[in-house]
């Protein structure tokens, strides 16, 4: 199966939160905040990702959106 949201890419390297933070240089909390859809990168970060997960900058941009809309159903439900 294909990740589909930046905590299941994250998920599907078996890399924590810490150690993710860590390599692209930002806090646990900034990118928490990001698997929880509460924050935009900057595209410098999304071309880290990208790099780093050895996907498309473009396959980055459908993870966060994805990661958005689960956030906005969960706030519906």
């Amino acid at each position: 199966m294909k990740p589909k949201t930046l905590k299941d890419l994250r998920e599907s390297k078996d890399i924590t939160q810490e150690e993710l933070a860590k390599e692209f240089n930002i806090t646990k909390e900034y990118l928490s905040m990001l698997e929880r859809g509460e924050r935009n990168p900057s595209d410098k970060l999304k071309k880290k990702m990208a790099d780093f997960f050895k996907v498309s900058m473009a396959y980055i941009f459908l993870c966060i959106n994805e990661t958005k809309r689960l956030k906005n159903i969960q706030q519906k439900n």
